[in-house]
């Protein structure tokens, strides 16, 4: 039997609002060699649910359990109808997987108040409920696997890397359509005050920090520079960088995106404020009694 099967999970758009938890991000990793793996750390917390009687939405897209990878277009109209029926929200930040958009929606989540939410940063590893790796000051670091070592594994972080830039570019599109305090702009920057978006970088916690800005009630105007040939065919701003750069390349934008996934950590951390609607775990076995906490705090358990 496989995972998808022995779960309590929502699986199709027609019963999505049925969704009363809501499983996002760290999804599929990559392991030594640059292999797509499922991930295996909210296993325990899925069963869990599942013996709880309650319905949630699983995003972990993955050829095992579906019989193919995640796939924006397909699989995002019913990943939002989940997340807008949810009661409870439960967000895994993995050592392994980037967390761009995942990032993104712990974002508007906290500023639209949307149900109560708990924030899992884990350890990567399905064989140990242990803190996770940290800095000095206690922030949980970025660790894919193989980054620094194996060339197969370099060049699929890369992908990854790449997929990201573009991802949150999308979503940050998104969002303005549906805000009025957030304003895009292409072109150079019509004030000092304007978040200055290049193509050639990342912008992962500066996207954030728009996000989180301007959820909450502040006036803020974004500007994508690199003019036409920076934008897609819908309009999108796109993320520019080599598709195969060379060696010392790749070294120095590998480099970027762990700088950016460690300071997108700190940002996601900094942001939340004390709430009882809000915890942040960080083994499996805290998340399962925060889980519990919320989970009877609207009625479901």
């Amino acid at each position: 039997m496989n995972a998808k099967a022995k779960w309590s999970v929502t699986q199709a758009i027609e019963k999505a609002h049925m969704t009363q938890v809501f499983s996002g991000g760290a999804c599929n990793i990559l392991d030594e060699q640059g292999n797509l793996l499922r991930n295996k750390e909210r296993d325990r917390i899925n069963d869990w649910l599942t013996e709880q009687g309650i319905i949630f939405f699983d995003p972990q897209i993955h050829p095992d359990t579906h019989g193919e990878e995640y796939n924006y277009d397909r699989h995002f109209p019913l990943e939002k109808a989940a997340r807008e029926a949810a009661h409870v929200n439960l967000y895994e930040v993995s050592p392994r997987t980037f967390g761009g958009i995942t990032s993104l929606e712990i974002a508007m989540d906290l500023f639209y108040l949307r149900e109560p939410m708990v924030i899992y940063f884990s350890d990567g590893d399905e064989t140990t409920d242990t803190v996770p790796a940290h800095s000095e000051r206690g922030q949980p670091l970025f660790q894919p696997y193989g980054i620094d070592k194996n060339r197969k594994a370099r060049r699929a972080h890369y992908r990854e890397f790449v997929k990201n830039g573009n991802r949150m570019r999308r979503y940050l599109m998104t969002f303005a359509r549906t805000l009025n305090t957030l304003t895009v702009t292409f072109g150079p920057p019509v004030s000092d005050t304007d978040v200055v978006i290049s193509p050639n970088r990342l912008h992962a916690t500066d996207i954030f920090q728009t996000m989180v800005r301007a959820a909450s009630g502040e006036q803020i105007m974004v500007t994508f520079t690199g003019g036409q040939a920076a934008r897609d065919e819908e309009g999108n701003p796109r993320f520019i960088v080599p598709d195969e750069p060379r060696e010392i390349e790749l070294s120095a934008l590998l480099d970027q995106y762990v700088d950016e996934g460690n300071a997108l950590r700190a940002a996601i951390s900094k942001m939340v404020e004390v709430s009882i609607y809000v915890r942040i775990t960080y083994t499996t076995e805290s998340t399962l009694l925060a889980l519990k906490e919320v989970l009877q705090l609207k009625g479901l358990i």
